[in-house]
């Protein structure tokens, strides 16, 4: 099954909290998770000229703000980020982005997908051309939601897979290379260990 770029978020088997982004695509395979900073993995294409073939194609996918993890589809990131240092409430800033920055003028109406995670919960988002949710979820050891550009664009109990690994080296090798959603590209991982967040690329 083909799902488009998408987001996991749950809870290791040992209660980590977790988010992943996986970019799955046909059109622009061309691409690597790439981690800039401590705090930011970033989406670029292995060439530089197809930047200019589709403005959606790179972009921060995770950014870590103090205690709280960000991960999204698209330039939304940044804004969520910025928001979420200034203490803005994470549902609301959540909510106000998806809504300002609407679902991607492309060829697909690409919907924006988003989370925002932390130690004690954790928020799910998306708007389509022709709706906006954004729900808070509760997390279960060992499980994890995953909510996408096509085909399972919704935030379901019926969206929900098993999670192996416990790092975040492990969860982008199991992700990644999850057998049921094709046209695997690249991965991105951040998991809140303790007090630490630690993130990861494949």
């Amino acid at each position: 099954m083909y799902i488009g770029r998408f987001l996991v978020v749950g809870k290791t088997k040992e209660g980590k909290p977790f988010v992943c982004y996986r970019v799955s695509s046909r059109s622009f395979p061309n691409r690597e998770a790439k981690i800039i900073d401590e705090n930011t993995i970033a989406i670029i294409p292995k060439d530089p000229n197809e930047v200019f073939k589709n403005p959606y194609i790179t972009y921060n996918c995770i950014k870590i703000v103090n205690d709280i993890v960000v991960a999204t589809n698209g330039s939304h990131t940044d804004f969520i980020a910025e928001k979420l240092a200034f203490n803005y409430p994470k549902r609301d800033v959540l909510i106000y982005q998806l809504i300002t920055l609407d679902y991607e003028k492309d060829a697909y109406n690409t919907p924006r997908i988003g989370v925002i995670l932390d130690k004690e919960e954790c928020y799910m988002g998306y708007v389509k051309d022709d709706e906006l949710r954004v729900k808070k979820v509760e997390l279960k050891e060992g499980k994890g939601y995953y909510l996408s550009t096509y085909e399972c664009c919704a935030i379901s109990e019926e969206q929900v897979i098993d999670i192996g690994g416990e790092t975040p080296e492990e969860i982008c090798e199991y992700i990644l290379n999850y057998k049921e959603f094709e046209h695997p590209v690249t991965c991105a991982t951040a998991v809140i260990d303790k007090d630490e967040i630690k993130i990861a690329t494949l």
